[in-house]
């Protein structure tokens, strides 16, 4: 379609190009895990946000933390075993290696979260916010080339 703009200037629009493009978009395994993954971070600072404000006071801030990464780990499992990865290993054996990635994570939390707030005095939501943003590149990574490495890997432009 070719929709004028001034005097004498137009730009060509491919309508069906445009609506095809979310369908190959998702078509990369890398655009899925960022979607997952942003549904994983927020379900993860919100069960510790969650953990944090009912037990502030009765568990420590790294028991929270524990809790919230294995919650969050079970609940998003089955999003990246079958939505990210398209995985086939069985289910069990995937959530073994899975969560051994998960555990890289939450190793992070409980060395950086002590640093930054017994350290440098960050206070506890923004110090887990500023970890969460630290994991993501290095989980990828491991669940791409050890967790799931029997699912096919493919370019969105293959």
């Amino acid at each position: 379609m070719i929709i004028p703009l001034l005097r004498g200037t137009a730009i060509s629009v491919d309508f069906a190009a445009a609506t095809r493009l979310p369908a190959k978009l998702l078509g990369d395994h890398r655009v899925r895990y960022l979607i997952v993954g942003a549904g994983t971070n927020i379900l993860y600072f919100g069960l510790f946000w969650l953990g944090w404000h009912l037990f502030e006071g009765i568990l420590p801030y790294l028991l929270v933390t524990a809790l919230a990464n294995l919650t969050t780990a079970v609940f998003v499992y089955p999003a990246y075993r079958t939505f990210v990865f398209q995985s086939t290993a069985g289910w069990l054996q995937g959530f073994a290696k899975f969560y051994t990635v998960y555990l890289f994570g939450l190793a992070c939390s409980l060395v950086g979260m002590p640093l930054l707030i017994e350290l440098a005095h960050v206070p506890v939501l923004l110090a887990q916010a500023l970890v969460i943003l630290l994991v993501p590149i290095a989980s990828y990574l491991l669940h791409r080339f050890w967790t799931f490495r029997d699912a096919p890997h493919t370019p969105v432009d293959a």
